[in-house]
């Protein structure tokens, strides 16, 4: 399976003349400096006749680059209190896109001296330029698969960057080739139809792609009686879908060992939510809410994306544990409704409020899976520290809360070892921004039984967007109803298992969209999470 990535090299500083192995010098810069000037004394004349010349994305003819190109591409200001690398990104990822119209099949990047001189915040801001340029020359799989048919060809076959002053060695080049695979996996499977990506089609992609990774071990749950039993949760999601055998659900399960076991600092365990398409089920998303609900199961391919940047490194100092509910929420005579009440995989009885919050059904028995596994891991002695993470789009509210950023929130273990925040910081670093909410004592509240017959309850009968602390009672309930209540700060430190719950709603795809297409699948949390577990 080919992913279409170009070629990134470093480059010298005499590769940005005409001749070279380039055809378009795409300079990124804060403002018109006198380096600026020095490295391309072209752009003199059209200082002298407009101050404003150099302030915004601009294509000049010039015979001493190379390619007779010179793209212009300010970031403006990175000293602001709201600026942050993402400005590298945007830029980079316009002027690649402005390159690829002009014809550019092979564009370097140029950096002046002390871009971002003693800025931390800026201190990835040459692999965020990368990701971004990256970004603009992808298209996912189901739109490559309609160019092979019509025989169109890609066109960009390589990306230089030069950056004056800056070290960058072979490992930073590695490390944005594996994100940028990662990010292209998530949205392979994060952007298609719900019909080219169905929860089978999803499995085969996924089995296709890391059959060539020995490093990776897959197995896949299809039989519809064992995930009744296994994930009886999800299976209720699920059971509209089953009328129709290509709709029908899959669990798979991908696994990644260090092979230095002495070297392993933490396991991390995640599950990805991956419903191909949410109709809401019989509590039906009328008014129009339902479009765009092919893009539910970013949650999955996200977190399969990052196995896929873990298969790229290869780190020593990690294991990964990864598990996608795929399924379908449809709605019809077979459809599970409000009202029932259903066994959980740890046996809690969960009283079913809102058949569209189903995002927390189909994580909840694979993270009690989850829990088991580790469990097992310290009977058997080994004690290395588990993180157990649920990544789903799973709220409005979360848009609503937070806008378009992903949001960490943490239980007791996994605050106490600053999960969220080890998150947000290496979003932060990366352009994938990430806000730290925080699980409350009402969250708790709003899930507890009110009769004898349950043992928590799955929602209320509202959106989320219209439910006070829409994006944190969910993880209340996947806590509960998983059996990781029991495994809290009031237990002893050797029996505490960390959870934190990420929900993407506001990231997974750009949420500035114009015109009524589907706004474009990010690939997000990819970068934030390879900056926090993998640098």
């Amino acid at each position: 399976m080919t992913l279409s990535l170009p070629s990134i090299v470093s480059a010298a500083a005499g590769d940005l003349a005409s001749g070279a192995q380039f055809d378009a010098v795409i300079a990124v810069y804060p403002s018109v400096s006198e380096e600026l000037v020095s490295a391309f004394s072209s752009i003199n004349a059209y200082t002298a006749i407009d101050k404003s010349f150099g302030s915004s994305l601009t294509l000049v003819a010039d015979q001493k680059v190379a390619g007779g190109r010179l793209i212009l591409a300010p970031t403006g200001s990175l000293t602001g209190d709201s600026d942050d690398v993402r400005k590298f990104q945007e830029i980079t990822k316009a002027a690649m896109k402005r390159a690829i119209a002009a014809g550019s099949v092979a564009p370097l990047f140029y950096f002046p001296a002390n871009i971002a001189a003693d800025n931390e915040d800026y201190s990835h801001y040459v692999e965020v330029s990368l990701l971004g340029a990256l970004a603009a020359c992808f298209d996912p799989i189901d739109v490559r698969e309609h160019y092979e048919k019509i025989g169109k060809t890609y066109t960009v076959q390589k990306i230089g960057f030069h950056a004056a002053g800056v070290e960058f060695s072979a490992d930073r080049l590695k490390f944005v080739n594996a994100v940028e695979v990662g990010r292209r996996v998530a949205k392979d499977l994060g952007s298609p139809n719900c019909e080219r990506m169905t929860p089978i089609k999803f499995t085969e992609y996924v089995q296709e792609y890391f059959k060539s990774q020995s490093v990776i071990k897959t197995s896949v749950v299809e039989d519809i009686n064992v995930i009744e039993k296994e994930y009886p949760l999800l299976h209720a999601v699920a059971r509209c879908s089953l009328s129709v055998p290509r709709h029908f659900p899959r669990v798979v399960k991908l696994e990644y060992r260090s092979d230095e076991p002495s070297k392993v600092k933490e396991h991390l365990y995640f599950v990805g939510k991956g419903v191909t398409y949410d109709t809401g089920g019989a509590d039906i998303k009328a008014g129009g809410v339902m479009r765009g609900m092919s893009r539910d199961k970013c949650g999955a391919a996200s977190v399969a994306g990052f196995m896929a940047t873990v298969a790229e490194l290869k780190p020593k100092h990690v294991n990964v544990t990864i598990f996608l509910g795929l399924v379908r929420n449809s709605v019809g005579s077979n459809a599970y409704v409000s009202d029932e009440i259903i066994y959980s995989r740890s046996g809690k009885r969960v009283l079913v409020g809102n058949t569209d919050a189903e995002g927390r059904m189909v994580m909840t028995d694979p993270l009690c899976q989850c829990k088991e596994l580790v469990l097992a891991e310290r009977k058997a002695g080994n004690n290395v520290p588990a993180r157990l993470f649920t990544v789903a789009t799973l709220t409005g509210h979360a848009i609503r809360a937070y806008g378009p950023y992903g949001i960490c929130l943490d239980n007791g273990p996994a605050r106490k070892a600053k999960v969220s925040p080890r998150i947000q910081a290496g979003g932060h670093i990366l352009g994938d921004p990430f806000e730290v909410s925080t699980l409350r004592r009402e969250d708790y509240a709003y899930v507890a039984p009110g009769a004898a017959s349950e043992d928590v309850v799955q929602a209320n009968d509202k959106a989320s967007t219209a439910t006070a602390r829409g994006h944190q009672y969910p993880m209340a309930f996947m806590t509960v109803a998983s059996g990781l209540d029991n495994f809290g700060l009031d237990k002893e430190k050797k029996d505490q298992i960390a959870y934190t719950h990420v929900d993407i709603a506001g990231s997974a795809e750009e949420l500035s969209g114009t015109g009524f297409s589907l706004p474009e699948v990010t690939g997000n949390p990819v970068p934030a999470f390879a900056a926090t577990f993998l640098l």
